[in-house]
């Protein structure tokens, strides 16, 4: 298997595992923190929808990257506001380093939105898969750097 197959697979396990997990951990979860909880499940959902396609688990629909990518450009629109210091509590997954590195954190949000972007725009211009596959394998992996660095480890 070449490095960039498994580098694709690899990106795509990490999203499929980050969303599965995220269901159990929302139990509990009250005011800012559900809110951004119930926001990454969606912008989960819709990369989970676009891993199948990209493993071959589902034929290739245009419409599912359209859709996928505009959730998580709506959802991240509002990324940062859902973070407002002091809001690592109770079942909060964030790390108090999101507010020690905030430039960083913000850096790697906008990183994220512009890779959403460039998977919308391709979807709009009804880009090719090959294209599409790409792309979505850029946003994978600044949604798993953001994770690495900024919120607790899954158990």
């Amino acid at each position: 298997m070449s490095r960039r197959h498994t580098t694709l697979l690899n990106t795509l396990a990490g999203l499929l595992l980050i969303s599965s997990i995220t269901a159990q951990a929302h139990q509990g979860a009250t005011g800012v923190v559900k809110e951004r909880m119930d926001s990454m499940k969606a912008m989960g959902d819709a990369m989970k929808a676009m891993s199948a396609i990209v493993k071959g688990k589902q034929p290739f629909e245009l419409e599912t990257f359209s859709r996928g990518s505009a959730t998580i450009l709506e959802h991240n629109q509002h990324l940062l506001m859902m973070f407002p210091e002091g809001s690592a509590t109770g079942k909060s997954e964030a790390l108090p380093k999101i507010w020690q590195q905030w430039p960083k954190f913000e850096q790697q949000a906008e990183t994220s939105r512009g890779e959403a972007q460039r998977l919308a725009d391709l979807a709009a211009q009804e880009a090719d898969f090959k294209a599409l596959r790409k792309q979505f394998v850029l946003l994978g992996k600044s949604c798993k750097g953001c994770h690495t660095d900024f919120r607790k480890p899954k158990k």
